[in-house]
């Protein structure tokens, strides 16, 4: 049995592979890191792409911006040993929660900007799940790199990514 770790909106979480990494998203988006070599992975979750205010002085990064939080990730998978090049990355969320939401909502700013920030790290995403409506349950198994999906409100049935 797997120990069970909740991830809140801004939060990272690198992990160890009897652990699973649970999170929902909406308009948030989350990658997942893993290396399955090591059994190292971890998750970000994020809700905007970027500050959208020039940082006055440094100060620690915020999981709660996209480039932010993949810097968080990437480096918390690095201490843990991960080689980040060789890892498997997933992306999840950028979904329409609101009926009056407009097309190009948050959660589509959200997907396309985590499919340009994996592609300017010279990642590649192997699995990808972005858009729609309503929200997805996630559950990332570190054992396997496996990421199971659940979906509600207007969303598709259940499928492991």
């Amino acid at each position: 049995m797997s120990i069970r770790v909740y991830l809140n909106p801004g939060e990272v979480y690198v992990g160890r592979p009897d652990e699973r990494i649970e999170t929902v998203l909406g308009s948030c988006v989350a990658i997942t890191l893993w290396d399955a070599r090591r059994q190292i992975g971890g998750m970000c979750h994020f809700l905007l792409p970027r500050h959208g205010m020039p940082q006055r002085a440094p100060a620690a990064l915020d999981g709660r911006y996209g480039d932010e939080a993949m810097a968080l990730l990437c480096g918390q998978m690095a201490a843990h040993g991960a080689d980040i090049e060789g890892c498997e990355v997933k992306l999840f969320g950028g979904a329409r929660v609101f009926d009056r939401e407009q097309a190009e909502g948050v959660g589509q700013i959200n997907a396309e900007f985590a499919r340009t920030l994996i592609a300017d790290t010279g990642l590649k995403a192997i699995n990808q799940d972005l858009g729609g409506r309503g929200y997805r349950y996630l559950r990332f198994q570190l054992d396997t790199g496996d990421v199971w999906v659940r979906y509600g409100a207007s969303m598709p049935q259940a499928v492991p990514a």
